[in-house]
C-alpha cells in the first residue's frame, strides 16, 4: 500500500511539473524595410538575425513573432515594391507575422506576393476579400513546442482604409472589428490550445484593451506606434509588450505558465538593443541585403546638395511644407507628421536621405478652394473669406482620405482638391538641387 501511495505521489508530482511550463516569445515589429544599420550603427537585418540566433540557443521552448509593417521606409522597398524585405527576413524563420497597414502601400494585390515570399504564416483574421473569405491563408496558427499548444491570432486595425491607406490601394476588400474578431477566434481555438497570444497591429488603446478585457489571451504582442513600451503592461495574469521600430530592438518575453489554470505565473521581459558593436552580421542575411542594396545605390547614393544643419522630424515637416509652398505658390500647405519618416541630415545630402524621409509615392497636389470649405487644421488662425479662392497644397493620400470622411465639410473639401501632381519626393530633390545650401 505504501508503495502504491509513493507511486501515485511521484506520478502526481511529474504531472504537476509538466502542467507548469516555460515559454519564451521573441518578437519585433515595424521593421519598415531598414535592411541596413542606421548611420548611428543601429539595427540592420543581418544583425537582427544574429541576435535571434543567439537568443534561440538559450531558449528550449521558443517562438518568434513579427508585429507587422515589414515594408515601406527605405528606397529598396519603394523601388521594388516591398518584396525584397520578405526575401531578406525569410532566413529569420519567423513563426507568425501579422499584416500591418503599410503592407497595403503597393496595393492589396501585392500582398499575395508577400504571402508567397514570406515562408511563414501571415495572419489577418479580420481581413476579408470581396467574397467574404479570409484574404490571407489563415487568421491564426497553432504552434506546438514540446507539448505546449500555442495559438497565435493576428488582427490589424479595422479603419486601415481610408484612414491609413487609400481606398484605391485597399480595393474591394473589407475589415471586421479587431477586438470582436479576437474574441471569436478565441472561442474557436479554446479546446485546441493551451495558451493564446494576440499578435496585433493596432494603436495603443486597443492593445491595452485586449490585455484588460479579453482574458482568453495571456499575451499580446503588438506593433504600429514605433515608440514601444518601456515596461510590460500587465493586468492580473495577462501581459502586453511592444518594441521600438526599424529593427532597433528584439524583445524576449519569458513566462512560466500553468497549463491547467491557463494562467501566467511569472513573467519577465527584456528589450535587446540591436547594433553593430553588439553583434556580428549573419552572413546569409548580409549577402541578401547587399544583393538588394547594390541595385539601388546608383539611384539614391548621389549627392544632391548641402544642409547647414541637421533638422529633427518636426523641422523636417516644416521644411517639406516650405518646399510645397515654394513649388505651388499656395497660401495654405499641409503635410501630415506620419508621412515624414526620417530627418534631413546636416552637411552633404544624398538622394537617399530624401527617399528615407519620403519613401511613399505621394503626389504633391494643389487646388483652389473657397474659404468656406477650408478646415481649421488647414487655415489655422488665419481669417478667410467664404467665397474667396485660396490655393491649398497637400498630398494625394490625405485628399483620398478626406474624400471619404464622415464629416460633410471635410468631404466637400477633399472632393474639391485634385488627385494629380508630381511626386513630392521628386519635388524635394529638385528644390535641394536648385539651391547652394538648405538652411
Amino acid at each position: 500500500m505504501r508503495s502504491l501511495l509513493l507511486l501515485c505521489s511521484l506520478t502526481f508530482s511529474a504531472w504537476s511539473q509538466e502542467a507548469v511550463v516555460d515559454l519564451s516569445v521573441l518578437h519585433f515589429n515595424d521593421f519598415h524595410a531598414r535592411l541596413s544599420p542606421s548611420d548611428k550603427g543601429i539595427g540592420g537585418a543581418a544583425y537582427l538575425a544574429t541576435a535571434i540566433q543567439q537568443e534561440r540557443k538559450n531558449c528550449p521552448r521558443c517562438i518568434l513573432l513579427n508585429g507587422g509593417d515589414n515594408v515601406q521606409g527605405s528606397p529598396v522597398s519603394t523601388i521594388f515594391r516591398g518584396l525584397p524585405v520578405f526575401e531578406v527576413l525569410r532566413p529569420l524563420k519567423t513563426d507568425a507575422f501579422v499584416l500591418g497597414n503599410h503592407e497595403f502601400d503597393y496595393g492589396y494585390e501585392r500582398i499575395n506576393d508577400f504571402l508567397a515570399a514570406a515562408g511563414h504564416p501571415v495572419l489577418a483574421a479580420n481581413f476579408l476579400n470581396k467574397d467574404g473569405r479570409l484574404f490571407t491563408e489563415s487568421g491564426s496558427v497553432i504552434l506546438n513546442r514540446d507539448g505546449l499548444r500555442i495559438g497565435v491570432v493576428g488582427v490589424l486595425m479595422e479603419d486601415v482604409s481610408p484612414n491609413l491607406t487609400s481606398p484605391r490601394l485597399f480595393g474591394p476588400n473589407r475589415m471586421l472589428p479587431a477586438l470582436a474578431t479576437l474574441r471569436a477566434e478565441a472561442a474557436k481555438l479554446k479546446d485546441q490550445t493551451d495558451i493564446l497570444i494576440a499578435l496585433v497591429h493596432l494603436t495603443k488603446e486597443p492593445c491595452d484593451e485586449i490585455v484588460s478585457s479579453i482574458p482568453e489571451y495571456a499575451i499580446t504582442i503588438s506593433g504600429h506606434d514605433h515608440v514601444g513600451k518601456e515596461n510590460m503592461f500587465r493586468v492580473e495574469d495577462r501581459i502586453g509588450v511592444r518594441l521600438r521600430s526599424y529593427g532597433s530592438e528584439l524583445g524576449r518575453l519569458n513566462i512560466r505558465y500553468d497549463k491547467a489554470a491557463k494562467k501566467v505565473i511569472t513573467a519577465d521581459w527584456k528589450r535587446i538593443s540591436i547594433n553593430i558593436t553588439a553583434y556580428q552580421p549573419d552572413p546569409e542575411v548580409a549577402q541578401l541585403v547587399e544583393k538588394w542594396e547594390r541595385k539601388v545605390r546608383a539611384v539614391v547614393d548621389s549627392p544632391i546638395g548641402q544642409s547647414s544643419a541637421a533638422k529633427d522630424r518636426p523641422q523636417t515637416k516644416l521644411w517639406i511644407e516650405r518646399v510645397m509652398r515654394d513649388k505651388t505658390g499656395a497660401q495654405f500647405v499641409y503635410m501630415n507628421s506620419g508621412g515624414v519618416r526620417d530627418s534631413l541630415p546636416g552637411g552633404q545630402i544624398l538622394a537617399r536621405s530624401v527617399w528615407n524621409i519620403m519613401p511613399f509615392d505621394n503626389l504633391m497636389v494643389a487646388g483652389n478652394i473657397p474659404g468656406r470649405l477650408l478646415p481649421e487644421f488647414i487655415r489655422g488662425s488665419t481669417p478667410v473669406e467664404p467665397d474667396k479662392l485660396y490655393t491649398v497644397a497637400t498630398i494625394d493620400f490625405l485628399v483620398e482620405g478626406w474624400r471619404n470622411s464622415k464629416d460633410e465639410i471635410l468631404r466637400q473639401f477633399g472632393r474639391a482638391m485634385p488627385l494629380d501632381g508630381p511626386y513630392l519626393r521628386d519635388a524635394l530633390i529638385d528644390w535641394i538641387k536648385a539651391r547652394p545650401l538648405v538652411d
